[in-house]
């Protein structure tokens, strides 16, 4: 009986986090599914990438006038491109590079979706790393506001809400998580400068886009327009592919460092990112490869290519981090500050379904395993129960097995449990879901082909007793505005608490140096958190201690 109702207990709990933390705003990641993808006519991308966008989804063309959309269409023709895909949108344009000025989605507090339109006129050069040049100004040219303006005419052709973004937020300066964080060089905070102030810009970001976690790294380039899509990627919610160079290299050091704050950064859910390289070598001079300037678009990877050897070295680098995935290499008018990722911009699906899920990575061998994920039918047409399962395997074995997910009091949050396994167990595994719209998605997305995996050993022992319980206390209980923590430590040295959801994911991290003795105290503040269980776990140099609470 006790063990049935803890058993209900850790079902609601995770439940009631899993909703609050979806009920805010967010901005949408690049691997989230999407309709297609946005260019420019006349092209700045090549044809077989024009034809390869076209092949399962839907490219969006934009064109000033029939005569360029007949243009377009005679020569995407002589491409072999599926014209059944092609939408022609019409909007003056002045550049190819859709990604800067185009349209960002975000997601509001009810789940509507929306295109985030800041501020864009031109390409300011500025020095960064290991550079004494003055900053030259802006490109403020005619011909930039009308690439500004293009946001208005693709939120009246897609019907959605325009999010006025008083500020720069340049589409290849920003990668974001699509779980409230995101990533750009300090040349985001410089140019935005004059509209907007870093606080200003932090406040904006935080309330119309929902990013709660701004990442501002130093500009890695010697000398340019400093964009972060030259330097990194964002593979998913917790691995970043950064940009390596020859030893040689002037940016060599800088961005050493700009790896080492990346590698220093916490994820949404609450653990250092992954940090993987790719060599980009140099093609002339001192400019190098991009390669991290490539596109994620539903189950695709496309990536530029620069007629050298070293490219299929890059086309492996990806095959091996996303498996799953097809990775397709191209050969255009690339540079080494401005390639394929700066000239596409994706046009997401409003009505997604989507997916989040906390990889477990280990667990403890010899008990059963709850396995959560959070499913949200955008469309609002109701999943599909006999949809939603989890399928996993043993490592090395070929066939998959299938267990029902099951709802855990909510629509939107589902579980299944993986039987107990012996210690070196290591299981692969993924989800599924449809809804009523007819949508369908696997988590990871390239599944079965790309999947999660959790070894089980017997090297995880429970640091929980009750004399560690005794020496971590909570007020008030069950809390509501604030949450204060008290440990009492037995040794000096460096101690670190965070609040979390039931997903796992990170709401706030507290420093603090332990005094032996003297209790140390955490105080959270709790006022904008909905009511439900959460997770406080507390660091110290005896180890990890946690402790469940809950809001009302």
């Amino acid at each position: 009986m006790v063990k049935n109702l803890r058993l209900v207990l850790l079902m609601v709990f995770f439940m009631l986090s899993f909703l609050n933390s979806y009920a805010q705003r967010r901005m949408v990641a690049e691997w989230e599914p999407a309709y297609g993808t946005l260019i420019r006519w006349p092209l700045g991308i090549p044809g077989d990438l024009v034809a390869e966008l076209a092949r399962h989804d839907t490219i969006y063309v934009l064109v000033e006038n029939a005569a360029q959309q007949s243009q377009a269409s005679y020569t995407f023709s002589s491409y072999g491109v599926n014209m059944n895909h092609c939408r022609f949108v019409m909007a003056n344009t002045w550049s190819h590079w859709t990604r800067d000025w185009g349209p960002h989605y975000v997601f509001d507090e009810y789940g509507r979706a929306g295109i985030a339109d800041p501020i864009f006129d031109g390409y300011p050069w500025v020095p960064g790393c290991n550079s004494k040049s003055s900053v030259q100004a802006a490109n403020h040219i005619r011909g930039y506001e009308e690439d500004d303006a293009v946001n208005i005419t693709l939120a009246e052709e897609f019907r959605l809400p325009l999010i006025s973004f008083p500020a720069y937020l340049t589409g290849g300066n920003i990668m974001t998580d699509g779980q409230g964080r995101a990533f750009s060089t300090q040349q985001m905070l410089d140019e935005s400068a004059s509209f907007c102030n870093e606080v200003c810009f932090r406040n904006n970001s935080a309330e119309l886009l929902g990013i709660t976690q701004y990442f501002i790294t130093n500009n890695p380039e010697v000398y340019g327009i400093q964009h972060i899509d030259c330097y990194a990627k964002l593979l998913d919610e917790e691995r970043i592919l950064v940009k390596d160079l020859p030893v040689s290299h002037p940016e060599y050091a800088c961005v050493r460092q700009f790896t080492d704050y990346l590698a220093n950064q916490t994820s949404c859910y609450g653990r250092p990112y992954e940090i993987h390289r790719i060599f980009c070598p140099v093609i002339t001079g001192d400019e190098v490869a991009a390669y991290t300037n490539s596109l994620i678009i539903n189950k695709k990877v496309l990536v530029p290519l620069f007629g050298i050897p070293q490219d299929e070295q890059a086309l492996q680098t990806y095959r091996d981090l996303m498996p799953g995935y097809e990775v397709i290499g191209f050969t255009g008018s690339w540079y080494y500050y401005d390639a394929l990722h700066c000239r596409t911009m994706g046009i997401f699906d409003p009505q997604m379904l989507v997916m989040r899920h906390k990889q477990p990575r280990l667990a403890a061998a010899g008990f059963p395993l709850n396995m959560v994920v959070m499913i949200d039918d955008r469309s609002e047409t109701g999943l599909v129960p006999e949809s939603l399962k989890l399928f996993w395997k043993e490592q090395g074995n070929i066939q998959w097995s299938e267990m029902q997910l099951q709802t855990m009091g909510g629509q939107d949050s589902l579980f299944a449990q993986l039987p107990a396994f012996e210690d070196g167990k290591v299981i692969q595994y993924y989800f599924a879901a449809a809804d009523l719209s007819g949508r369908q998605e696997k988590l990871p997305r390239p599944a079965p082909g790309g999947f999660y995996t959790v070894e089980f050993t017997d090297q995880i022992v429970s640091r929980t007793n009750h004399n560690q319980e005794s020496r971590i206390s909570a007020f008030p209980v069950p809390f509501s505005n604030s949450l204060l923590i008290s440990y009492i430590p037995l040794t000096g040295g460096d101690l670190k608490a965070g609040l979390y959801d039931a997903s796992g994911r990170l709401l706030e991290m507290i420093l603090k140096s332990a005094v032996v003795g003297e209790n140390a105290e955490f105080v959270f503040s709790t006022g904008n958190l909905k009511r439900g269980f959460y997770v406080v776990k507390v660091w110290t140099s005896e180890g990890l201690f946690t402790k469940k609470v809950i809001k009302i």
